[in-house]
């Protein structure tokens, strides 16, 4: 038994309450698959910061010798014994610059009201006198710009060749900087002073004695030279900051100084720095680093409160109040409190100063500092709800963080308007990047929000914790600009001072190491953890490795050492050496190299580009827009996606377009209009379009190139489309979640009991309206709801189920050519609308309308005749309905004759039986005789929507419904029409639109069309074909080529909402078949409702042969009237002042909304949330008769503080085609292992990762280790398909010479592009039979198999995609096949059966059937068809 359970019993133990993992609920015993021990997520162990004495120890004995003679130069950087002391005897003479002096103006006079030049002859005393000076200034002292210049003017009086680096954390900054220096000086840019950011530099840098530069321009150029001595002055600035290029060029340079560039001086600046700490990093026995301190007074004093010190606040004590970092609401109260006691200060200040109170308002703007977003909108929420009890209070609320625009960003340096106080929320970007000099008061919550990578799963989270008493600092320091300040600490004093840390968690102790180890590699020092162990803070041990694993897992580094497996180091790959040059995170770079390899380079260096860059799209946040703003900001996601489902595809849409709008030379204004129109801010694309050309020439540099192909071998937009999802795929494995289906055997069935057998791919629902509520009288308010989502009433019907509290909502087709040009196109065959309501719920949970009282209703009715009042209870309208007059197909009908007259496409047409042609004869005589065509349209505005009229058709006219008008500018009038007894649509004329008498009226007005709807049956298009589910036109071309032969032969699947799914028979078979064979769709399961329906109609016609005439008539129209759904009758609704009660709508929702789940081991049992600005943040189910998993693919994942939940971000949702999932596993992953059955005879499932120990047998990474359960067969031909796509992508890079360069001619690139673009293709259109999902509780366990065959290895350990091997299967047992055949004959033997079912086991595809209606409908399914044929089963 196991342990766990026993310790449960057991009460001396201590007793835990824990949260046990989400799980699921199935009728199948077999899919319950416990957890066992080889299944639980695996928990590595954390190894500190041990390892770091023993190589510090060693790093610090060598700094203290002197070693240079004993090592040869070459080697003196490959080794950690390769290190010198400053010896003070070796003396560089440094060249004179005289001529270079003279040639550029140096004005010696500086800035002496600057607090720094009261310091400068000390600093230039320490400087010439020590290898490192410590300086450490408040922000504004002067010492960015001066301290450098101090240096350069001391280099012009000796004459002496100086060369200064300064480093800046942002790009900005150091562009800002370098500019104002200049100006300064007076010289001309990119002279004596630049600057230079990423790949943008001045032509030339030979005359350029000060350069200002980001930190990682620095550190690039270090490792690449690995020296210092380009320069005499290294100044790093802002050092506090501590981001690992940062802290890393801190190694780097403290390693090159004691090795080769002793005599390079460096100067280590910031204005909160923990300068003993520094200190002593740098100290070696012949020196100490001095640290000089540069402060200025202030002109206004700086007063601090902290909460126990403001007791008129009243605060509301809590015990854990001061220990866990929040904000409650009593917080947001104290803090509008606090604003209060400001404002009453200032009006009784006024009296006895020469400060008026308008003045004081003016000047005294309030900070207040939150953690984040949601904190902000919900401190203005406090704010706007005391202005609402104290008017006298005015003020005016401005929010401040990273992501606004800068139109709004501009309203925090505004004054505020007259009598209004300025309020500002902001994030921690108002700490050190903005300054507002009108800010008297901070109100500091002391809290900020940190990004914690857990190494071990790759997974990053946003936790909310204290900030440090350095945050602090810089806080305070906004105020006493202007005039005398206060700041307000919403935490203890004694909390403050005992518990809040002195600085903020470096960046190496929190986020990803990935650059960091690649850059150790090339550094060419050591492994990366005697590297990183040099660090000013060591990471831990166990997150070197890790992160060493996830290198391994990306490609950039191997898994081995000169062919040995190490666990904490491995050979960089090219990829790694390409990872390492690009300023990118490495699965970024590996969608640039898998780019070039399929030649869509371009594509992918936009998209790295785009997700690189934080708000590319606007956020207001919630309170400070309407609410269509929000969802027009957010809909225009959508119109870039444009139907991809992916938010890499729609940030590539929206950069061609801003770079569209570029080349053709916008002036500001207009691009800024094009900006707000569609939410994007136009700054972030700026700096995209930045990084778009420096990834060009860094991968210009590299040799990634692209070539240009023959204008035969161009990719179309669908092959783009397809290739792009699978490089996507490629380079963000293992980030991979599956659209997970309910687990319940008849989740389609549950769909439509949700909404009462509407069509869910055009119906939501809302819930909480009781059927007391007689909504029939409120459907035009319920349609209001939807104003914001501009759906336009007349576009949706609002319906009701007698005694359910749901509202239904089903949106009309528009069927109408000029449809096809809308905006907005989304995944499958849900309409956009449904994605528009359920994203109107994610912004507003519920809508309020106002009803009347029930008897005061029964009164309104009554006395206005709307519907019948029958026993109290009210009866809608409704309209009278003949259903023998439909021309909607008998039930005991199988098979049709007649005409195909209206095509959409396959699956939109219509159909007109051959048994109504005398009909239709009769009534086209009627309508085309001389009297009837007397009544023209004279003006367009007698013509409205959804009137019936007669159109001309051909040279005859007919019934027809008038859908719209055309968007006309200057021409005639014209009409969209739909013929009503032949489904098609056209755009006429006025003229050839005739008003219909009252005679035709009466007589024909609300006859049944005489055509039914069609689609084809149990196909669909396919995503091979085309993107967007829409149908190819070479499959509507044949259906038309079809409909023009006349007469033809339906057999009618089934009837659904009045659409008939039908088999259209031809001379050999049906277009069904052909179409599939051709490639040109696939196979389809039909839903629940139409294999209820098939069912149905199978019995019927096999039982109405023994019924009479009459009865089969009776029970057809009983079959009809069923299929019809309540109608709509758009009532007005009574007035508002008679609407007293208000209720509370919750909604709207779909039956098609689904979740997802991770696919890697760590992330399986969590609840995973899509985020809520993904294009895919509303996740329908776009084919709910599909059974198999659908794929989606993540940028990257971030976890919930605790624990228990991931968002993913990025997210692009992968072709519906079948076993995608699983083949873009096995193409991707480093290694992987077919599972087989317990028999042998068929693969089961994959588990996929960095492999295992070959004779332990432990996974190398098991937290990623990925399994797929297969529900389609994998044959031997897939893997060898497989093999040859991961043998042509690394061939493209292999190079038996060198590595630095890709290997393969652009002949042999085109050769490559060609056999890739023809691989993928066959791999991916394959019509793959279906199988039972299998579960094992052993599915993570990697298996040592000796007598597996080894593949041929091309590239043999030195490949990133090593051939798969594979197992071979058996041949089925004869017996086990006898006693599944037995079995399918059984199943058929009682789907006639009318009682009730004993329980049952369709051993075919591993399913419980628990009735007979659900037996029935399980041997319809493709799955259970496909077995049958894979056993051979011929049911008699």
């Amino acid at each position: 038994m196991d342990q766990d359970v026993m310790d449960f019993f057991d009460f001396s133990k201590e007793f835990k309450r824990e949260v046990a993992p989400q799980g699921y609920i199935s009728s199948d015993p077999k899919m319950m698959a416990t957890d066992s021990i080889d299944s639980k997520v695996p928990k590595r162990e954390v190894i500190g910061t041990e390892y770091v004495t023993e190589i510090v120890a060693k790093e610090k004995g060598l700094l203290n010798r002197t070693l240079r003679d004993e090592c040869p130069q070459s080697k003196r950087k490959h080794t950690l014994d390769d290190l010198d002391t400053d010896d003070e005897e070796e003396e560089t003479e440094i060249r004179r610059d005289d001529e270079y002096y003279k040639k550029y103006r140096f004005n010696l006079n500086r800035d002496k009201n600057l607090p720094i030049y009261a310091k400068r002859e000390e600093i230039l005393a320490a400087i010439n006198a020590n290898p490192v000076v410590i300086l450490k200034g408040e922000t504004g002292c002067g010492k960015t710009t001066q301290v450098p210049q101090y240096i350069l003017d001391e280099g012009y009086k000796s004459g002496k060749y100086c060369n200064i680096v300064v480093t800046q954390p942002r790009r900005i900054a150091a562009i800002s900087i370098a500019n104002r220096v200049c100006q300064e000086r007076e010289w001309q840019q990119d002279t004596v002073c630049s600057y230079q950011v990423g790949l943008h530099r001045p032509t030339s840098l030979e005359d350029t004695r000060l350069l200002y530069c980001t930190t990682g321009v620095l550190l690039n150029n270090l490792i690449r030279n690995k020296t210092l001595t380009h320069y005499t002055h290294i100044v790093l600035d802002e050092v506090h900051e501590r981001d690992q290029d940062m802290d890393f060029l801190l190694i780097v340079v403290r390693r090159l100084l004691a090795t080769n560039s002793r005599h390079v001086k460096i100067i280590l600046m910031s204005a909160t720095i923990d300068a003993r700490e520094l200190s002593d990093y740098f100290t070696t026995t012949n020196s100490i680093p001095p640290v000089i301190s540069a402060s200025h007074g202030r002109k206004h004093s700086i007063e601090k409160f902290y909460r126990d010190q403001m007791g008129s606040i009243k605060w509301k004590e809590e015990e854990d109040d001061q220990l866990v970092p929040q904000i409650n609401d009593h917080g947001y109260r104290a803090a509008v409190k606090i604003i209060m006691v400001i404002d009453n200060m200032e009006r009784e200040g006024a009296i006895h100063s020469r400060m008026s109170y308008d003045e004081a308002l003016r000047y005294g703007a309030v900070l207040i500092f939150l953690p984040g977003i949601y904190e902000i909108d919900t401190m203005a929420e406090n704010i706007t709800l005391m202005l609402e009890n104290d008017r006298n209070v005015k003020v005016f609320i401005v929010r401040c963080f990273s992501l606004m625009t800068p139109e709004n960003q501009r309203d925090v340096f505004h004054p505020p308007p007259p009598g209004f106080r300025k309020i500002i929320l902001t994030t921690n970007i108002a700490e050190s990047s903005i300054t507002v000099p009108d800010v008297s008061y901070v109100i500091d919550f002391c809290l900020t929000k940190v990004l914690v990578t857990d190494t071990a799963t790759n997974f990053s989270s946003l936790r909310l914790t204290w900030a440090s008493k350095a945050n602090c600092r810089q806080r305070a320091g906004r105020v006493g600009r202007l005039r005398s300040g206060r700041v307000y600490r919403m935490v203890n004093k004694s909390f403050y001072q005992r518990e809040m840390s002195e600085f903020g968690i470096p960046e190496m102790l929190r986020l990803p190491l990935q650059n960091s180890v690649l850059r150790a590699k090339e550094l060419e020092m050591g492994s990366p953890v005697e590297i990183l162990a040099l660090a000013l803070s060591p990471p831990n041990l166990s997150d070197i490795q890790n992160t060493i694993l996830l290198l391994k897992e990306v490609g950039a580094l191997f898994l081995t050492v000169d062919g040995v497996y190490n666990a904490m180091d491995g050979d960089v790959t090219y990829w790694g050496t390409i990872m390492s040059r690009l300023p990118l995170d490495p699965r970024l770079s590996r969608l640039i190299i898998l780019g070039y390899v399929f030649n869509l380079l371009e594509e992918a260096i936009i998209m790295a580009a785009g997700l690189s860059m934080r708000g590319l799209y606007v956020h207001e946040g919630s309170s400070s827009r309407s609410t269509r703003a929000q969802f027009d900001s957010f809909w225009m996601h959508y119109i870039f996606a444009d139907g991809s489902g992916s938010d890499l595809v729609a940030i590539w849409r929206v950069y061609l377009t801003y770079l569209n709008m570029v080349e053709i030379g916008h002036e500001q204004e207009s691009a800024i209009r094009w900006a707000n129109r569609f939410h994007v801010s136009l700054r972030s694309l700026k700096e995209m379009h930045l990084l778009v050309q420096e990834l060009r020439v860094r991968c210009t540099n590299l040799g990634l190139i692209p070539f240009s192909v023959n204008p035969s071998q161009i990719m179309d937009d669908r092959e783009k489309s397809f290739i792009l999802k699978v490089i996507i795929a490629g380079a963000f494995y293992p980030n991979y979640f599956t659209r997970s289906k309910e687990m319940w055997n008849e989740h389609d069935r549950h769909i439509y009991q949700t909404i009462s057998g509407h069509d869910p791919c055009r119906t939501v629902y809302f819930t909480n309206f009781g059927p007391s509520c007689m909504g029939e009288l409120y459907t035009r308010r319920i349609k209001d709801f939807f104003h914001d989502a501009r759906i336009p009433p007349e576009n949706m019907d609002v319906t009701f189920q007698p005694g359910s509290e749901k509202v239904f909502v089903t949106f009309k087709q528009d069927d109408c050519v000029a449809d096809s040009s809308k905006l907005v196109s989304v995944p499958g065959r849900v309409q956009s609308e449904v994605y528009k309501a359920v994203r109107m719920r994610l912004s507003c949970m519920q809508r309020i309308i106002r009803i009347m009282r029930p008897k005061q209703f029964m009164n309104y009715v009554q006395e206005r005749g709307i519907g019948d009042v029958i026993e109290g209870r009210w009866i809608p309208p409704t309209k009278p309905l003949n259903v023998e007059l439909l021309a909607l197909p008998s039930v005991f009908s199988k098979t049709i004759t007649g005409l195909i007259t209206g095509i959409i496409n396959c699956g939109k047409f219509y159909f007109q039986p051959l048994s109504l042609a005398e009909c239709i004869r009769n009534m086209s005589e009627i309508f085309n005789a001389p009297q009837q065509l007397r009544k023209y349209v004279v003006d367009a505005c007698d013509i409205s929507k959804g009137m019936m009229v007669l159109a001309k058709r051909d040279s005859n006219f007919q019934r027809a419904t008038v859908i719209r008008p055309e968007n006309q500018s200057n021409r005639q009038p014209m009409f969209y029409v739909r013929f009503i007894d032949y489904g098609d649509c056209a755009l006429l004329p006025m003229q050839q639109l005739r008003f219909m008498s009252e005679e035709l009226i009466q007589q024909y007005g609300d006859l049944p069309p005489r055509v039914f709807e069609c689609r084809l049956a149990l196909v669909q298009p396919s995503s091979m074909v085309h993107g967007n589910y829409s149908w190819p036109t070479a499959a509507n071309d044949l259906l038309q080529f079809v409909a023009k032969c006349g007469r033809i032969d339906i057999e009618v699947y089934s009837l659904f909402n009045n659409v008939a799914a039908v088999l259209i028979h031809m001379r050999n078979g049906t277009i069904n078949d052909k179409l599939v064979a051709q490639k040109l769709c696939r196979r389809s399961d039909e839903d629940y409702m139409s294999r209820k329906d098939h069912d149905f109609r199978l019995r019927s016609q096999e039982s109405g042969r023994y019924l009479s005439s009459a009865e089969r008539q009776q029970i057809n129209e009983e079959y009809l009237r069923s299929c019809q759904l309540p109608q709509d009758f758009d009532l007005p609704p009574p007035p508002q002042d008679l609407c007293g009660t208000n209720v509370r709508l919750k909604g709207p929702y779909s039956p098609l909304e689904c979740s997802m789940q991770s696919i890697i081991r760590v992330g399986s049992s969590k609840r995973v949330n899509i985020d809520s600005a993904s294009v895919n943040a509303v996740l329908l189910d776009t084919d709910p008769q599909d059974h198999h998993d659908h794929l989606i693919v993540a940028h990257a994942t971030v976890e919930s503080p605790n624990g228990q939940t991931l968002t993913a971000r990025g997210t692009t949702l992968m072709p519906n085609v079948q076993g995608y999932g699983a083949l873009m596993v096995m193409l991707f992953c480093p290694t992987m292992q077919l599972k087989c059955n317990e028999e042998g005879t068929s693969y089961v499932s994959i588990l996929a990762g960095l492999g295992c120990d070959p004779v332990t047998g432990e996974p190398y990474y098991a937290e990623h280790d990925v399994l797929i359960n297969l529900d389609v067969n994998i044959l031997e031909d897939d893997l060898v398909l497989i093999n040859q796509i991961r043998y042509y992508i690394d061939s493209v890079f292999f190079n038996f010479k060198e590595e630095n360069y890709p290997a393969v001619s652009v002949n042999e690139r085109e050769s490559i592009y060609t056999q890739l673009r023809s691989l993928i293709k066959r791999l991916l259109s394959k019509d793959r039979s279906y199988i039972g999902k299998n579960m094992s509780n052993s599915d993570f366990v990697w298996e040592t198999n000796p007598e597996l065959p080894m593949p041929n290895e091309p590239f043999g350990k030195r490949a990133i995609f090593p051939m798969h091997s594979l197992t071979e299967l058996k041949e089925d047992d004869m017996g086990r096949l006898m006693n599944l055949r037995e079995n399918c004959s059984m199943l058929h033997k009682w789907r006639n059966f009318e009682g009730t079912l004993p329980h049952m086991t369709c051993k075919l595809c591993n399913q419980l059937l628990e009735s007979v209606p659900q037996l029935r409908l399980h041997l319809l399914t493709i799955l259970h068809r496909d077995r049958e044929k894979q056993i051979d089963f011929c049911n008699q």
